[in-house]
């Protein structure tokens, strides 16, 4: 019973992360179609199957996932969406999981943001901007400060918590 609910859980999981890479890539929006209702049958699920404990397990996921991205959205640096999307995932998955796919969501989010900056600056203009060299001033050879066209656009930010799960989901079925 319990490796199919684990099945199940990692199939609606997988759905999901779909739905929200497709929606945050065409519009830069995480629907709250997708992810309240996730909260919701990951608490639900948790707790009919696991009683108190599983409850417990998926409330602590949830507010791990919730305060993991609270800090960026409140700076403006990523979207609700993508809060409530690792919510969702911790809800569904509880809070060790939802912490692995931090990790890995963070990681890929850093290789996702140098791709976009290779893909609009080009890459020796990505390599200045990454090692601190931005450009060399003509007259005294100083760096200079950072010219307006570097100025970072927005990537959705959807796909790399779906790496970041999905590397956690391969971590968990490998035994480690």
């Amino acid at each position: 019973m319990a490796s199919a609910l684990t099945l199940a859980s990692d199939v609606v999981l997988l759905a999901a992360l779909s739905w929200a890479v497709v929606t945050d890539v065409r519009s830069r929006r995480i629907s709250n179609r997708l992810t309240y209702p996730l909260m919701v049958l990951g608490l639900a699920a948790n707790g009919l199957a696991g009683g108190w404990g599983g409850a417990r397990d998926s409330a602590l996921g949830w507010l791990l996932g919730a305060a993991l991205l609270l800090l960026p959205c409140l700076l403006g640096a990523m979207g609700a969406g993508d809060l409530k999307l690792l919510a969702a995932i911790g809800a569904l998955k509880g809070p060790e999981f939802v912490l692995h796919a931090a990790v890995y969501t963070a990681l890929a989010g850093g290789v996702l943001a140098l791709c976009e900056l290779v893909r609009t600056r080009g890459a020796r203009l990505a390599w200045g901007h990454v090692s601190g060299r931005w450009q060399e001033n003509a007259g005294g050879g100083a760096p200079a400060a950072a010219p307006a066209a570097f100025t970072p656009g927005t990537i959705p930010y959807g796909p790399a918590i779906a790496a970041g799960a999905i590397i956690a989901l391969l971590r968990v079925s490998l035994g480690g």
